[in-house]
């Protein structure tokens, strides 16, 4: 990994065109670091469907009818 005074010194060296390229896919990599985990899995959905009258089989067949219309 190339050290910071290293990435100066090549921007240092690149067209003024380009600056402006450079500083918009900085914000891009800065966008794109990934976020932290907000903690535990919530599992509150569980059990949700409960009181569904189709038995999973029964919804899987239904899904399938319902795409295809």
């Amino acid at each position: 990994m190339e050290s910071k005074e290293e990435i100066k010194k090549k921007i240092n060296e690149l067209d003024p065109s380009l600056i402006d390229e450079l500083n918009r896919y900085l914000d891009y990599l800065i966008q794109k670091k990934p976020h932290k985990s907000s903690g535990k899995l919530k599992q509150d959905w569980a059990g949700a469907l409960s009181n569904q009258k189709y038995s999973a089989i029964e919804l899987q067949k239904n899904a399938m009818d319902w795409r295809t219309k």
